[in-house]
């Protein structure tokens, strides 16, 4: 299948040797035009560690080839959403399925908007994280650390979910399931307040570039912290009477690593698993993406169920005072989609029937 990947980083990277090594045909789209030279060239792309291999891939010049593909897969931070939709959304088929990967701040409902004022109903499938990690080694090379084994996944319209998911299945294999609605995905995307309190209690060694492996630095006292905070986001899914995953059920390995006290898991971890380097600047999607699209989006649902949560309120201004910058301010999408959120009953609807159901 030809598959068109919007983005050239690590993500993207990871994306286009998985779906070459399944035998699909990737075609990464740079949105600044900056990555990807040398592959579109004809250099090949080096995958290592958790798959290893190197494939051919193809590079895609404007934005307008995107319609050459069969489904399209967003593998760029959430603080580029807004202005890629922009731009890919007049080119877009009928036909084609649109995958947000890692979907954040309900930006399938910002798509959706775009595509009903064109008359188009393409499904959106918005996952709860990505399908598999990556970090670019170099510009035609890049480092797999998981394949990650469980991803839930949501669709607009509803009605499309069980044939998003077989597509979705055929590219990256059976490690999909689908979930009710797309509250439950958002509330389950546990990367923002995970790099919460990695960025928060780590900024130093962020803001001084050290060299870090994250996991160890994940003590005790964070881990408490992190289920205190894991436990505000439970409120929220329960009042919206949504299943979202506890940050205990994310990191558990049925056989190797039970359910315990965070910091007792984390310690096996450490103990089994090779860690995952640290952010080595304030430059880091940890917060430049995870406050205003993660933190911000979860604070919006607690506001309209009327669940407290002060620490996520809290990161929101500290960060901010550390960054000197307005976090609240910067959701480009929250503000484009405010008639979804005028009450729960709303918000289900769109969400389980596309924007035009408002």
């Amino acid at each position: 299948m030809q598959v068109s990947i919007i983005g050239a980083g690590g993500i993207a990277y990871s994306y286009a040797a998985f779906l070459a090594d399944r035998g699909h045909n990737p075609m990464l789209w740079s949105p600044s035009g900056k990555r990807g030279t040398e592959l579109a060239e004809g250099a090949l792309l080096k995958a290592s560690n958790a798959l290893e291999g190197v494939f051919d891939v193809d590079v895609l010049r404007s934005a307008q080839q995107l319609a050459d593909g069969e489904a399209l897969i967003f593998a760029i931070p959430a603080f580029g959403y807004r202005d890629v939709m922009d731009r890919i959304a007049p080119v877009l088929r009928p036909d084609q399925t649109i995958i947000l990967s890692a979907h954040l701040s309900f930006a399938a409902l910002y798509l959706s908007k775009l595509l009903s004022a064109r008359g188009l109903d393409c499904p959106i499938v918005a996952w709860n994280t990505t399908a598999s990690t990556g970090r670019q080694t170099s510009s035609t090379s890049v480092s797999i650390s998981l394949l990650r084994p469980k991803v839930e996944m949501a669709v607009i319209p509803h009605s499309a979910g069980e044939e998003a998911l077989s597509l979705c299945r055929n590219l990256f294999g059976d490690r999909f399931s689908l979930v009710e609605d797309m509250i439950g995905v958002d509330l389950g995307n546990l990367n923002p307040s995970v790099h919460y309190g990695i960025a928060m209690f780590n900024l130093t060694r962020m803001e001084l570039g050290e060299e870090w492996v994250q996991q160890p630095y994940i003590t005790p006292a964070v881990a408490r912290f992190l289920e205190d905070l894991d436990r505000e986001r439970l409120r929220v899914a329960e009042a919206f009477g949504v299943q979202a995953r506890s940050i205990h059920q994310a990191y558990a390995v049925p056989g190797k690593i039970e359910i315990g006290p965070l910091a007792e898991m984390l310690r096996q971890i450490v103990a089994t698993r090779k860690g995952v380097n640290g952010p080595t600047s304030l430059d880091t999607r940890y917060v430049t993406e995870d406050v205003p699209y993660g933190l911000l989006t979860t604070v919006r649902l607690a506001e309209l169920a009327q669940v407290d949560v002060p620490l996520h309120r809290a990161g929101i201004t500290i960060f901010s005072s550390l960054y000197g910058r307005d976090f609240a301010a910067e959701n480009q999408i929250l503000p484009e989609i405010a008639e979804a959120f005028v009450s729960i009953e709303t918000l289900r609807k769109a969400v389980s029937q596309g924007w035009t159901a408002i």
